[in-house]
């Protein structure tokens, strides 16, 4: 066989879904700098303003992605990934075209992360149901390997972004929708190879978004996996969006590119774990207990961070934070893959997005308007200590603390 021609085999289709992985992660990268600090260092906005900027691209999340989980199980993988990768044009382009009349404003910042959002709360729950599709052996590493893939890829974008001084914001916007539209055509080559014909299927219905829901909260590891998942997304991904360009500005008093290296800083520490995952773990025997330990440490570090440390050590917590979350958000999406029935799979995960997506909203909300009322350093130190609180409650009444995993049970 030809080393150009496509492979049927799960680790070619493996290795054509990481490069598309990495491909909409770079332009993910690009988005987390560039959209936040277009809202506090361009146009200077408040904390509770951009709390609700923030809710406003995440919400989406909280409305859509159990209907786009049902989409993802009833539609041809290939072609509907493609499709919505293409929507991505549309906000985009309405965002270059402010910036190039010059008419950027506040209120355009809120349609454009809506509509950003909205696609993609269904490109997530697509994406990540066909991992199992095309993975073989142990779920962990292959979990481990596109979260290296993904967060490597998303470090980089941040890097770039951190230059938009330089480079310009037009430069940067235009880069990161021809990186989605790439990203589109190199998921649907992979499942184009993978899968060659969809079925089709009536029309979604609220019994088929909502089954997803019933059969985690009939799962009692699911459902409380679920919950682990929803305090991480409303204590921690909420407050991180808001505070730390908040924090970079007001209590620092840096630019963008102090702004990009604390980014860089958590997604460095994201894929320090997940390579140690990869050559040195292999898997994690008690996935439940090494989560909720996670957690635990998350909110110490939040602790530690309140504190005002020096810019050095700031950089240093903030990649332990990353570490720490991306062990969790391993271990999270791995145990949702092996937990979760075949047929249910994109249900089951868009429930999983719902929780660590669909909280942040309001977790970002909350915290701008805690930043306001008490200041950047008290808000994070309080939410440590909720996070704190939190670990603890799923340590001592949870079943996650000796829960197994599916591999060390059958051995």
């Amino acid at each position: 066989m030809s080393p150009l021609a496509p492979s049927n085999s799960p680790t070619g289709n493996f290795r054509s879904y990481l490069q598309g992985v990495g491909t909409s992660s770079f332009a993910q990268g690009l988005q987390i700098v560039l959209f936040p600090w277009l809202l506090v260092g361009v146009l200077g906005e408040t904390p509770e303003r951009v709390g609700l900027a923030q809710m406003a691209l995440m919400l989406p999340q909280l409305l859509f992605v159990l209907w786009g989980g049902v989409l993802s199980d009833n539609r041809h993988p290939a072609r509907h990934l493609l499709r919505l990768y293409l929507l991505y044009n549309l906000p985009c382009l309405l965002l270059l075209g402010a910036l190039w009349l010059g008419q950027l404003s506040y209120g355009l910042m809120l349609v454009f992360g809506f509509c950003f959002g909205t696609i993609t709360a269904f490109v997530q729950p697509a994406r990540e149901s066909l991992l199992s599709r095309v993975v073989e052996g142990q779920l962990q590493q292959a979990v481990a390997r596109a979260s290296f893939v993904q967060f490597s890829a998303q470090s980089l974008g941040i890097l770039l972004a951190g230059y938009l001084d330089h480079i310009g914001l037009m430069v940067l916007l235009a880069g990161q929708l021809l990186l989605l539209t790439l990203s589109g055509w190199l998921l649907h080559r992979s499942l184009g190879v993978y899968e060659q014909g969809g079925s089709k299927r009536r029309a979604s219905t609220w019994q088929e978004m909502t089954s997803g829901l019933r059969l985690v909260r009939q799962h009692t590891r699911l459902r409380q996996l679920m919950m682990v998942v929803a305090a991480t997304g409303f204590l921690g991904f909420g407050l991180y969006l808001v505070a730390m360009p908040l924090l970079t500005r007001e209590v620092y008093q840096q630019g963008a590119s102090f702004f990009a290296w604390i980014q860089f800083s958590f997604m460095f520490g994201v894929i320090l774990s997940n390579l140690v995952i990869i050559r040195l773990v292999g898997r994690f025997s008690k996935p439940g207990r090494t989560l909720l330990i996670s957690l635990l440490l998350r909110g110490f570090f939040l602790l530690a961070i309140a504190c005002h440390p020096p810019a050095w050590l700031l950089f240093v917590l903030v990649t332990m934070w990353g570490g720490a979350s991306g062990v969790a958000m391993m271990l999270g999406r791995s145990m949702t893959h092996e937990e979760s029935p075949q047929a249910y799979r994109a249900r089951v995960v868009s429930v999983y997005q719902l929780a660590l997506f669909g909280s942040a909203p309001v977790g970002a909300w909350l915290s701008g308007h805690a930043i306001a009322a008490f200041g950047v350093l008290p808000a994070m130190g309080l939410l440590g200590l909720l996070t704190v609180i939190a670990a603890l409650v799923a340590i001592v009444f949870s079943d996650l603390w000796k829960q197994r995993d599916r591999e060390s049970l059958q051995s």
